[in-house]
């Protein structure tokens, strides 16, 4: 047996073991079958079921060697008796058997004892020894006989099989056997038979899923594995547990061990299907049947039998076109152990078969070969040597492959591969390297394959821009077009644009009004809205839609709509433009969203649709409109789909959806918008924006541990860039809440501090006053936050009804009154958001205390209370229980309370009241009378009464002595301790 490094952990067998375990109990249970390909984890079943037995069964175990039909007779059973006689002794073993036993023969030691065996002894009898000796095992406690890969059982271990199946049923013992179902060969009669009786019951295991290769791998790294390993390990083991244990290491590499294991497969083949075995490698999946045929060398009226030998095998599968191999690995293996000379005569057979394929349906037809035999005729000719026969075959591909699909990028970047390869590419292709390049660009932009199609322009910039001088004589436009793809690829990364957008424009400056011009404007009206300009923005937007209505180019206008809608709901578009706005920059950056809506329809693109409903999101969400930004999303989404530009353009919609819907309060939705194969794919910005999404909603939910390790993703992600600032501001106002929940007040103020340093802090967060207002909360909170952070809650814009409930936080939390907390309540539920409510609420119930109006706060608490438990706001609601205790008012909205239970040895607590123990406690704490009175909310004054009284009835001198006091009687436990 193979085996790798790997972990006690059994991943995903639960049910199994239970249904084990469930059959040693249940008397009408005799026998259970255990099946499964090899590596997939049967023994490591048997091991655990056994483990779990404890000393309750005598577990007897039994492997048949690998020798198959012409092994040892009865070899599994051999070990079996021997194991017994180890465990019990050959003098207890013999007592179980008549004189001269048949078993005699088999085990030396028992002859010693009972005598030999008679010269009658035949297999009746030893069957019915073997089968007494098992009944009388089992009077006592349960027996359990395992015999391990049945599938190399010799023909008198399944007969004795066969017997002690049918006859064991008024025992209490339990035959489990293991088998590979590919491998049974005479097995499978037998297996078919026992499955007809109602006691035989057969386990299937079954490949492991995502998520269980994840948990496997995680036992056996120590460390949580990454989600592109995971989803790396499970595609290549297919959840073969004994195959993701190999690749766990080296997900890219075949370990020999393991590819000898694979090599086994083949074990017991005839020579024809044999034969078949390499080509079939070599074609790869799906293998269609008449490419094998063409390709293998064999008979044709032998290759029918030598497939059905390899399907019985469960070597090769069965499908529509043909046949494919049950695990890859298995055809890499194949593969790999071929020689060189030999995968080249391969290929090469293939490719001919192809090409002749090809010829015969152009004259017959008039058609060629469909995408996938040019894509394969292509695969074959290059392994073979044949480049110029590659070269033509991939351009062939291409052009039955639509525009932005991924396997088009695919197959451009195996034409760059071979360009310098081949003498004269433009002899064989209409086409050049650089429109090769440039088309790499566009498919990886559609595809968001973002680091190839960097790679891909800057291979194409070299070409049009060689040397330092920037003359190459190339058409401006088409050098610029080239620079403006670029700035689009590095702003996916979080780098931004850097200088080529200013490169792009430059170079058409003066130039008569194009659409490629227009372009660049309204790329650069994103890109600066996204830094912060939204007056630049604005402009260029302005720009691009003069252009674009004199061009009469809809999709533009469309587009020049959407970024002044964008620039508007950032307050700075109407001053730009000089347009007259409406009531809000919401509403009048709605109406240019609307027209962009009416331009995308005639334009008649769905690519727009999808960009004008991604910016309109993000404008929808910070405007408080979340019901509404959800269904923007789900319309670009759809539009994504009908495009093929969903890996484009979904991230952005991604991110808005799960801040939509975290912001409602529906986290659970907002955490299921992707899942962990998205993630992986998803832009780094769009990564970092979910992980402070999800790590905000942890942190509310009361997992702080999640909470700080999406925030240092997400820090890894954005880098040291000073790009995408709001993404910063929201990890910053991440990480201070995080310092503030682990009492860390210093820290959040260094946090609020660090904003601040260098020249542009403050530009920075009036440039983007949606994110900056939550750190100007926060600051109101924080002793020791920065002044000119504080200062900005006079002077900061409120574009938005969002803008404007923070402001009112804000000033809840300097003037702490119940009058201004009950705005603050009010704003939140005007936006709709629950949570954010829930804090108010929480402000409006300590100050309502404070106050002494009891009622109010009773009614906050209450309706917090709801809010935190429908949310599952953990934190929020201990804090509401918190100041219930404090402040001795029930949750359910009642103004008073009961007094609690007393303690202490002396009767009545020596004679204080429930609030003198509350003061007594609180002054043990070294609180002062300013403190606690906070803390109960009272006022300084009858606080000191307290403590005077206090003392007096304790008849201590002072604090310290009232403390030690209270220490030495029990006086600080509560009832609830």
């Amino acid at each position: 047996m193979v085996t790798f490094p790997g972990s006690s952990a059994l991943v995903g067998r639960a049910a199994e073991v239970s249904a084990l375990l469930e059959a040693v109990a249940d008397d009408r249970a005799q026998t259970v079958l255990v099946a499964g390909e090899a590596g997939i984890g049967k023994s490591r079943l048997i091991a655990e079921f056994t483990e779990r037995l404890g000393g309750e069964a005598m577990v007897l175990l039994g492997r048949c060697p690998e020798l198959g039909t012409g092994g040892v007779a009865y070899a599994p059973f051999l070990a079996v008796l021997r194991v017994l006689v180890r465990k019990l002794g050959g003098e207890a073993v013999a007592t179980l058997l008549p004189p001269h036993p048949a078993l005699a023969n088999w085990l030396p030691q028992l002859a010693v004892r009972t005598g030999g065996a008679a010269p009658e002894a035949d297999r009746i009898r030893l069957f019915g020894e073997i089968l007494t000796v098992l009944e009388q095992l089992a009077m006592t406690r349960p027996v359990v006989l395992v015999l391990e890969d049945l599938h190399w059982a010799d023909d008198a271990s399944r007969e004795l099989l066969t017997f002690l199946a049918a006859n064991l049923a008024d025992a209490n013992a339990l035959l489990v056997g293991t088998y590979r179902p590919g491998e049974a060969g005479p097995l499978r009669g037998l297996v078919a038979e026992l499955r007809r009786n109602p006691g035989v019951h057969v386990l299937e295991l079954h490949p492991l899923t995502r998520h269980e290769v994840g948990r496997q791998l995680a036992a056996l790294l120590g460390r949580e594995p990454g989600s592109e390993l995971i989803t790396k390990v499970f595609e290549r083991s297919g959840g073969n547990p004994l195959f993701v244990e190999a690749l766990g290491q080296c997900p890219d590499e075949l370990p020999a061990d393991l590819a000898d294991l694979l090599l086994g497969f083949q074990t017991g083949l005839s020579p024809q299907a044999r034969t078949v075995v390499p080509p079939a490698a070599v074609i790869g999946s799906p293998i269609h049947h008449d490419l094998l045929a063409a390709t293998v060398d064999l008979p044709p009226d032998e290759l029918p039998c030598a497939l059905r030998e390899l399907v019985d095998r469960h070597l090769l599968l069965t499908t529509d076109t043909g046949y494919e191999f049950r695990h890859g690995l298995i055809r890499q293996a194949i593969y790999d152990n071929l020689l060189p000379v030999e995968r080249t005569a391969l290929h090469a057979r293939a490719a001919a078969a192809l090409h002749a394929r090809a010829a015969a349906a152009l004259h017959a037809r008039g058609a060629a070969l469909d995408p996938e035999s040019r894509a394969d005729l292509a695969r074959h000719a290059r392994a073979a040597g044949d480049l110029d026969r590659a070269l033509r075959a991939y351009w062939s591909a291409i052009e039955v492959v639509p525009a932005t699909h991924p396997e088009r990028l695919r197959l451009l970047e195996q034409i760059l591969t071979l360009w310098d390869r081949v003498p004269t590419p433009e002899q064989i292709l209409p086409t050049t390297k650089l429109s090769v390049l440039e088309q790499i660009v566009d498919v990886a932009i559609a595809c968001g394959a973002t680091e190839r199609g960097i790679a891909a322009a800057d291979a194409a910039l070299a070409l049009l821009v060689p040397g330092e001088s920037g003359d190459s004589g190339a058409d401006p436009e088409r050098v610029a077009r080239m620079y403006r793809r670029r700035a689009y690829l590095r702003a996916t990364t979080g780098a931004g644009p850097g200088e080529d957008l200013r490169q792009a424009l430059a170079l058409m400056e003066g130039t008569p009004d194009s659409v490629e011009r227009a372009e660049a404007l309204v790329q650069s009206a994103a890109a600066r809205v996204f830094q912060g300009d939204a007056a630049g923005s604005a402009v260029d937007a302005v720009a691009a839609l003069a252009i674009a209505r004199r061009l009469g180019a809809d999709a533009l206008m469309a587009r020049a709509h959407a970024h002044l809608g964008l620039a508007g709901a950032a307050a700075a578009g109407g001053a730009a433009t000089g347009e007259v706005r409406a009531d809000s920059e919401t509403d009048w950056a709605l109406e240019h969203f609307a027209q962009a809506h009416r331009a995308a329809a005639v334009a008649g693109d769905a690519r727009i649709v999808v960009d004008v409903a991604t910016w309109e999101s993000a404008v929808l969400v910070g405007a408080g409109r979340y019901e509404a930004a959800i269904a923007a999303v789900r319309q670009g989404l759809r539009a994504a789909h009908e495009s093929f530009r969903f890996a484009e353009s979904a991230p952005i919609l991604f991110v808005k959806w799960a801040q939509a819907l975290s912001a409602l309060g529906r986290w659970d939705e907002a955490r299921a918008v992707v899942d962990e194969t998205q993630f992986a794919q998803l832009p780094p910005l769009s990564r970092a924006a979910l992980l402070v999404c999800f790590a905000r909603i942890s942190l509310a939910t009361g997992d702080v541990r999640a909470a700080g390790e999406g925030a240092q993703a997400a820090g890894l992600l954005l880098g040291d860039s000073r790009w995408a600032a709001q993404y910063r501001l929201e990890l910053a106002a991440l990480t201070c809440s995080l310092a503030l929940v682990g009492g860390d007040e210093r820290a959040a103020a260094a946090a609020l501090t660090g904003l601040l340093e260098g020249g542009d802090g403050v530009a920075t967060l009036f440039a983007h006053p949606h994110e900056a207002w939550p750190l100007v909360v926060l600051a109101a909170r924080i002793s020791g936050a920065p002044a000119e952070l504080l200062a900005l809650g006079d002077t900061l814009p409120t574009a938005s009804p969002v803008d404007a409930a923070q402001r009112t936080m804000f000033t809840a939390h300097l003037a702490g009154t119940a009058a201004r907390w009950s705005e603050a309540v009010a704003a939140w539920r005007g936006v709709g958001r629950p949570y954010d409510v829930g804090i108010a609420l929480l402000g409006l119930a300590e100050s309502a205390a404070v106050e002494g109006n009891r009622v109010e706060a009773g009614s906050a608490l209450k309706e917090l209370t709801e809010i935190a438990t429908r949310l599952g706001a953990v934190p929020l609601a201990a804090a509401a229980a918190a100041v219930g205790e404090r402040a001795r008012i029930s949750l359910d909205g009642s103004a008073v309370r009961a007094p609690r239970a007393q303690s202490g040895t002396a009767s009545g607590g020596f004679g204080l009241t429930a609030r003198e123990l509350d003061v007594l406690r609180l002054v043990a704490k070294g609180m002062s009378n300013r403190a606690l009175a906070a803390e109960l909310f009272i006022s300084a004054n009858t606080a000191g009464v307290h403590v005077s009284r206090i003392l007096t009835k304790l008849g201590v001198a002072g604090r310290t002595e009232a403390a030690a006091f209270a220490h030495e009687h029990g006086l600080l436990i509560t009832a609830g301790d």
